[in-house]
């Protein structure tokens, strides 16, 4: 019998003083980055803490790809100040930051829980048991996994994601549909993350362009903050594949945004799984499902690639890696590293698609361009 249940109470608007309510607490502990301090964007639970007489601290030295070192440093805070509760408020890296911190005071046989707050609409890490943490000694990615890093609480606030620039709602909504399309095709898909996945990719190709031309456009950010979160409770229950692994790759060597390498390699990754008609079919599926040319599975699978692509170029995304400025004699230096990385790395195991380190390699180099 399959079990497929959610572990983590979701919270669409403006919920926080509500949520707040509910757990009585009297210590809080704040995980996001300077720039979420500089600009405002914590002041409003600032607010609600003082006129609730909630002690708090604020940890604002999270920085984009995390490290292990970062984690460590706010551990250490947690530790000393020993909060009822730890909010999260940022996009991937702060929640990833504070799930970590979540995972290692566990460890300690203290539980914290958890309020995330995404202040953008991709990572889908409000509601996963997965961070993605950077080894700086080896300049790589690591993939975490653990049930213990799943939040209690998650709240989509609108207001939150009305000032993102372009450029991050573009690379956090493919993220969002990167995660789906792996999610509906991984070998772990069922018949409730393929419902889930399918309802998120719907939902991003009707709003994600939307939201990017007019950030002003409530109802298209509330949606994308839908498809974000659906995205990622399908994932976590179904797994990934080799896109991610390849970005976690080329992203922690590079030091590219993890949703617009994920993005840029996806129509390469489509077609390289797509080459085994079996594996095709769920590319089909989808295809069938949106509407596009699919009068074969073949010609499904390939429509699917090509929509992707279309909403790369309409989001201001690359087409190639060579597009992300990286030298091609740096690149190619680092497939070798970067192909080992990836085939081990936690995701690849649930690709569609078997692949080992002679084919894996001739994709690094395909997405080069």
């Amino acid at each position: 019998m399959e079990i497929f249940e959610a572990n983590t109470e979701i919270y669409v608007g403006d919920k926080f003083d509500e949520v707040i309510n509910k757990i009585k607490c009297k210590k809080a502990f704040i995980v996001t980055d300077s720039v979420m301090t500089k600009i405002g964007m914590t002041k409003k639970f600032e607010n609600i803490f003082e006129q609730k007489n909630i002690e708090y601290k604020i940890f604002d030295e999270v920085e984009v790809d995390p490290s292990f070192e970062i984690v460590n440093k706010a551990l250490d805070k947690v530790i000393d100040f020993l909060p009822e509760v730890i909010i999260a408020i940022g996009g991937g890296s702060s929640l990833d930051t504070a799930k970590a911190i979540k995972y290692f005071v566990k460890k300690s046989n203290l539980f914290i829980p958890l309020i995330a707050l995404p202040t953008t609409s991709g990572t889908g890490s409000e509601v996963t048991s997965y961070a993605v943490l950077t080894d700086k000694k080896n300049n790589i990615k690591i993939p975490l996994k653990d049930n213990e890093m799943i939040p209690e609480y998650a709240i989509l606030d609108p207001e939150l994601t009305k000032t993102l620039p372009k450029s991050v709602v573009a690379d956090s909504g493919i993220d969002a549909l990167t995660h789906a399309i792996e999610s509906y095709t991984c070998k772990g898909a069922n018949f409730y993350t393929q419902i889930y996945a399918l309802s998120a990719i719907r939902l991003i190709f009707k709003n994600l362009l939307r939201m990017y031309k007019d950030i002003k456009d409530d109802e298209a950010r509330i949606e994308m903050a839908k498809a974000s979160y659906i995205a990622g409770f399908a994932f976590e229950k179904s797994g990934l594949g080799i896109n991610h692994s390849i970005a976690h790759a080329i992203g922690g060597k590079f030091h590219i945004a993890h949703g617009k390498i994920n993005g840029t390699i996806l129509p390469y990754v489509i077609r390289f799984n797509s080459e085994d008609k079996t594996t095709a079919l769920k590319y089909y599926e989808i295809s069938k499902d949106l509407g596009f040319p699919a009068n074969s599975i073949e010609e499904g699978a390939e429509s699917l690639a090509v929509a992707v692509e279309i909403l790369n170029k309409n989001l201001g995304l690359p087409s190639c890696v060579k597009d992300l400025a990286i030298d091609e004699e740096k690149y190619k230096n680092e497939i070798e590293i970067m192909t080992k990385s990836a085939l081990e790395d936690i995701c690849t195991s649930g690709n569609i698609r078997e692949v080992n380190l002679k084919n894996l390699k001739e994709l690094f180099v395909k997405v080069y361009g």
